[in-house]
């Protein structure tokens, strides 16, 4: 299975990195941070988890502006917000300019606190995984 999971969290703080790995264990594949270690290659699908309170961090929209359709032929994205919205802005610019299919985008909520991250709860991560895994079975056959 040709996927990763990568995730982004301004200031390496954030529950994005959470969210991503249990994402990366369901379906046995690498999870790395934005931007990774290794760039995506030929990858059938690449699963983007960040925070996104307020504006997009330049890191994140810079690695999504080098995503081509040779690099990942599908995006899922797994935004963290403070309304749990699908909206992704920008991002749906750029990879439309850039051939890469959006298969999908599971808002989740999770309220930010006065001083810091918000709670994440097992019931917040089961929307991601299951939001995962219904993309992965549509992309996947063999598996389901």
């Amino acid at each position: 299975m040709k996927m990763q999971v990568l995730y982004f969290s301004k200031n390496g703080k954030g529950n994005a990195e959470a969210v991503a790995t249990a994402v990366g264990r369901t379906f046995k594949c690498k999870c790395d941070q934005i931007p990774p270690a290794y760039p995506c290659e030929k990858e059938k699908l690449v699963i983007i988890v960040f925070d996104d309170y307020g504006k997009k961090a330049k890191q994140l929209v810079d690695f999504c502006k080098d995503l081509s359709a040779e690099r990942a032929a599908n995006v899922a994205l797994i935004p963290l917000s403070n309304t749990g919205a699908n909206d992704i802005g920008e991002l749906a610019d750029i990879f439309k300019a850039n051939g890469v299919a959006v298969a999908g985008i599971q808002g989740v909520e999770i309220k930010k606190g006065l001083f810091g991250i918000g709670k994440l709860t097992d019931e917040k991560v089961k929307v991601a995984t299951d939001f995962a895994t219904k993309i992965v079975t549509t992309l996947f056959e063999h598996i389901g």
